[in-house]
């Protein structure tokens, strides 16, 4: 995890970094510097360097066209470009190449050590990844550990994060239609998230566990945390590619540091809820969704429950009959049943969700009614069938 070049810029505003081309590309991630003033060395570049050049190996052969070029197509995040006796300007061909590919191109005077701005920027990215490797630290003790508190209150506080402090969490897991996403693409959403956090707001710590990511928010109103997480959705949904996905749960606000497991284990249960259907409360964008613990009703009390025995007993006396029916004999009326629940009763909305005649869900309702023993019309049945799905949906999750 490195630094924006956005991040850069404001790092080394007072030294005369200037940027002269290449804007949309920003947002590019920078994991170190690397001085390249030939082709040959532009090969040894790992990717996501920040690329220095004077200019002194540039000859009729290796025009600085060329030599950005060659940086690009090797990986680096930008070059900045060391205006004096060996290059005297930026020519109008390196500016054309790297507003189309989105390649920050900077120019720095003669008189700047270019050596400085390395050591800045260089001493500022192993800032950064310490900070990260405590933090996650931290907060993976917070969650996994909570009675241990001396395991993450002391760090936390180090960091200006106070145990009296009002805290949320809040998880992301991103999805391919084959499945998750590659490491790799998982590592560059990261890095985008991390940086577009770090440059935007405050008080946001980012940790992952494998390709899980939490945010942790601190001391902001419902209505503030509510605003920043939608931003904050919206920007990652513009990232996404046409395949991918994202699910992100909003545990519940105001805790203590001491209990910050709970809004943690919330937003666990929450984006397995996610995965599993639709929940009501949520907030869709294609097939990425947002969802906030105040918003899903009463899944906040099926997420309290604590006692699987009682649950099984609960669904064995409610909807099991439907469940092992449809088992057995391959159909789906529970999920027709649930479908007519969810549309108040109306044979019309389920039969044009499903998209089927409405005498034929007037015909599966009637079936699952017997199959149940049960008066569908009367409203605490269809409360009890109702429970009894939710229910059977927690125990399954």
């Amino acid at each position: 995890m490195g630094l924006t070049i956005k991040e850069i810029i404001k790092l080394v505003d007072h030294l005369e970094m200037k940027l002269v081309a290449g804007e949309a590309g920003t947002d590019n991630e920078v994991t170190w510097t690397h001085v390249v003033d030939s082709d040959a060395i532009s090969a040894f570049l790992q990717g996501k360097e920040l690329v220095f050049t004077t200019g002194i190996g540039l000859n009729k052969d290796l025009p600085l066209i060329e030599l950005v070029k060659d940086v690009y197509m090797d990986g680096a995040s930008g070059i900045v470009i060391n205006i004096g006796p060996y290059i005297d300007a930026i020519g109008q061909d390196v500016i054309d190449f790297a507003d189309e590919k989105g390649f920050p191109v900077f120019e720095v005077p003669w008189h700047v050590h270019m050596a400085e701005i390395m050591r800045i920027i260089c001493y500022e990215i192993t800032r950064q990844q310490q900070n990260v490797i405590e933090i996650t630290a931290a907060l993976n003790n917070a969650f996994l550990c909570p009675m241990q508190e001396d395991l993450y209150v002391p760090t936390l506080m180090r960091k200006g994060y106070m145990s009296d402090g009002s805290y949320s969490v809040v998880m992301l897991d991103f999805y391919a239609s084959h499945g998750e996403v590659s490491q790799d693409r998982h590592d560059t959403l990261v890095s985008q998230l991390s940086g577009h956090i770090r440059v935007n707001y405050k008080r946001i710590l980012l940790c992952t566990q494998e390709k899980t990511i939490y945010l942790v928010v601190n001391n902001y109103s419902v209505e503030e945390e509510r605003q920043v997480l939608n931003e904050i959705f919206v920007r990652i949904c513009n990232w996404l590619r046409k395949s991918e996905f994202v699910i992100m749960t909003a545990g519940s606000d105001n805790i203590s540091l001491s209990n910050i497991h709970k809004s943690y284990e919330q937003s666990v249960m929450m984006s397995k809820l996610a995965i599993s259907g639709v929940i009501q409360g949520e907030i869709t964008t294609n097939n990425s969704k947002l969802l906030f613990y105040t918003d899903i009703g009463v899944y906040r009390i099926l997420l309290s429950l604590k006692d699987k025995e009682a649950m099984e007993e609960y669904v064995k006396e409610t909807v099991y009959p439907l469940l092992e029916y449809d088992k057995i004999h391959g159909t789906d009326l529970s999920g027709e049943l649930q479908c007519y629940i969810r549309h108040d009763c109306s044979l019309q909305d389920t039969a044009d969700e499903l998209m089927v005649h409405r005498n034929t869900i007037n015909y599966k309702i009637n079936k699952a009614a017997d199959i149940l023993n049960m008066d569908l019309t009367r409203l605490s049945n269809r409360f009890e069938v109702a429970m009894g799905f939710l229910v059977n949906k927690m125990l399954n999750l």
